[in-house]
This record gives C-alpha cells, structure tokens and sequence, in this order.
C-alpha cells in the first residue's frame, strides 16, 4: 500500500487482491493512514487493483461510513469495476474506470479552440484534447452534460469515453461528416440569411425542452458565480444589484445551450447539430440570447474598425455578423417589431455579462478589472431601476 498527499488530499494506491486473508491487515492500515492525516480528504487509487472480494468491499464501506466523506475510488480496472457494479458499490462509492489511453501523433488537426484541439481519430471518431488547466472533473461533466442533452432530444454529437493523451485529457466523440456554419458561410456567403433563419428555428425547438428537475445544472448558477468572482471589484450595494437583476428574470427549466453561435453549430447533410455543450443547462431561453447578443454585438463590435474581411471570433466578418444577428433574433421572435424590442432589452444584460465574465477571465490583467467595473457601473447599474424586471415578459412559452 503507498500513500501521497496533493493538495491537502490524501491518496492510498492498492495494489494486488484483496480477500479474506488480507481485508483485515487492509483495514488496520487504511485507518491509520487516515488517522495519520487528519482533515485531510481520501482517495483510493485502484490502479495496481487486481481483485477485491466483499471482504474488502466491506472494508472500503466501513472507511466511508466511520469518516462519514465521500470516498472516491479511481482507475478501476473493467474486471474489478464489475465486481464493483454487480454487488452495487457503484452506487454507495464514487467509482470510476480507468481511462483509457490514446495517441493522437500522425492525427490531423480539424480545429481548436480556447479549451483544446480536436484530432481525427479514426474514421468514425474524434478526440477533443483538452488544454493543461481544465480538470477531469470540468472534462467529464462537459462530456456529461453532452450525454444528458442528446437523451433530452438535442440533436448534437455523442461523446464516448473520457481519455488520456500523454499528459492530457480528452474526450471521444463520433465523427460526423459536418461543417460548422461559419464554416458553412465562409464556402459560401449566400447562405447566410438562410443559416441564420435555420439556427434560429433551432435554437427556438431547443428552448422548448423541458429539463426535469435535477437533471442538469440551472443557469442560475453560473450567472450569480461570475458576480460572485468579481465581487472584490465591487461595492456589496453593486454585486447585490447584479445579483438583482438575473434574479429578475424568471426561472424556468428549458434547455440552454449558453454559447450558442455559428461556431458551435454544425451542418450535418443538411441537418444541424449542436457541440461545445459543456455548458448546457436549465434556464430561462432569454439567458441563450443574452450570449449571443454578447458574442454577435459586443465581441464582434471590437472589429468594425477593421477590413470587413478580418474574421472575427466566430469566423466571419464583423458586418456578417450582424446581419446574421438581426435575421437570427427577428426569426425567433417571428416579428420584427418584437425583434427590435428584445434587442434593446437584451444590451445591458449583455454588456454586464460580457465584462464580468471578462473580468473572471484568468487571462485578464488585473490592470484591467477597475476599468472593466467602471463600465458595468456605467452601461447597467445606472440603469438599474429601468431595466430591473425588464425581461419578465421577453419570451412567451
């Protein structure tokens, strides 16, 4: 048995098998190594793990119960997992295979993003590789959060298992024959105010999933957390008032995608289908179009100074991008006038989004933070009593 500690975490590797000649000895060792380390959480590591009979099933049971913690058990082989499984452990300890590992050396790159790089695996699957940083724990709830939406009806790729690359993560997906709109675009730049009607009509179908409670994280959540992680920028009057004003929008349990744009939307034979859904959630749809208002009108806008031909963060020209904008929102509300009221309803939500989430961005000098909150004070807090409540009625459902 060998222990180390990482991060005010205990982890105990087992190796070999443990039955009825061993569980005691186990056992006598197990609790002394937590007693050695006081406060500190544990973790099993099954990777040397031959065999574990119910005596050692009970040890492991007896560990949880008498420090009363979760206990995590990792790189469990298939065999051993199964013993696991069939005696039910899988629901009483958190139990998790080994991951598998993998070689994306001589793969082709078919893109990359802020969270990693996509690799052409084989001919039916790809690999998105996950960049230093993202940890297994983000890594399997994005590849969760896919496996709830494609059983909720959304039409996306299905992920398969959670991998290692060398000293990375990554996740498995099916390999589709696709494009993604922007691509789409691109080739051709007369399908835009068709694509830009078809992603609407979507996104519209999207919002009309109702996500069973408990099922997969509300919006709720990550809005409140990004003014929680810039509250030190803040006076407690303010951050109250942020918090305010998500709390004004009311709650519902649709599905959200919360990034939705051209580059997270593929063309597949001429059907799309939805990626990137690491952040998928329950909420009130008004929260998807306060996105991609941000993405569409205040991070394309940095690019209106530039040839029409720089391609922006989505993939396309700043001036695509808003035509795109303005036939995508008035498709969805069916009514240009409707449009044309959201629009301006959407903007300081959107401008108090985008910079704070900016602000809780780890790759923002913090030179920039007083700046940034100078202009949520001026483009949204200002306003506060005009717009508080003003999305109460945006979307009828």
């Amino acid at each position: 048995m060998k222990m180390h500690i990482e991060n005010s975490s205990l982890t105990v590797s087992l190796e070999g098998r443990i039955d009825s000649t061993n569980a005691q000895a186990v056992e006598t060792e197990l609790f002394q190594a937590v007693n050695d380390h006081p406060g500190t959480g544990l973790t099993i590591d099954a990777d040397r793990l031959e065999y574990i009979s119910s005596a050692g099933l009970r040890v492991l049971m007896k560990l949880r119960r008498e420090t009363g913690k979760p206990l995590p058990v990792i790189n469990v082989s298939p065999e051993v997992y199964e013993i696991f499984d069939v005696t039910g452990f899988t629901e009483l300890l958190e139990v998790k295979k080994r991951l598998r590992v993998i070689s994306v050396e001589g793969c082709r790159i078919l893109g990359s993003g802020a969270n990693g790089t996509v690799y052409r695996l084989t001919e039916d699957e790809i690999v998105k590789v996950f960049r230093s940083g993202i940890t297994l724990e983000q890594i399997e709830a994005e590849r969760e959060a896919a496996r709830r939406a494609f059983l909720l009806g959304v039409p996306c790729a299905i992920a398969f298992d959670t991998v290692r690359v060398g000293e990375s993560y990554g996740t498995v997906y099916e390999m589709l024959d696709a494009a993604t709109v922007s691509e789409r675009i691109q080739e051709n730049p007369g399908r835009l105010e068709d694509l830009a009607a078809a992603c609407a009509k979507l996104l519209r179908k999207m919002h009309d999933i109702q996500v069973p409670e408990g099922q997969m994280p509300h919006s709720a959540q990550y809005t409140h957390m990004t003014v929680d992680s810039v509250a030190e920028d803040f006076t407690s009057e303010e951050v109250q008032m942020m918090h305010a004003l998500y709390d004004s929008i009311p709650q519902m349990n649709r599905f959200i995608h919360n990034d939705y744009h051209p580059k997270n939307i593929m063309e597949s034979k001429g059907e799309l289908m939805l990626i990137d859904l690491g952040d998928a959630s329950a909420g009130n749809p008004v929260i998807d179009l306060i996105h991609s208002y941000m993405v569409f009108r205040l991070i394309g806008s940095g690019h209106q100074q530039h040839d029409d031909n720089e391609m922006s963060f989505v993939g396309m020209p700043y001036g695509h991008m808003r035509r795109f904008w303005d036939i995508f929102l008035t498709t969805y509300c069916g009514d240009a006038e409707k449009a044309a009221w959201l629009n301006e309803k959407l903007e300081p939500y959107a401008q108090m989004m985008y910079l704070t989430v900016s602000m809780a961005h780890p790759r923002l000098p913090q030179a920039y933070h007083a700046l940034y909150a100078d202009k949520v004070r001026m483009l949204t807090l200002s306003r506060f009593d005009e717009i508080v409540g003003s999305l109460k009625d945006a979307l009828e459902y």
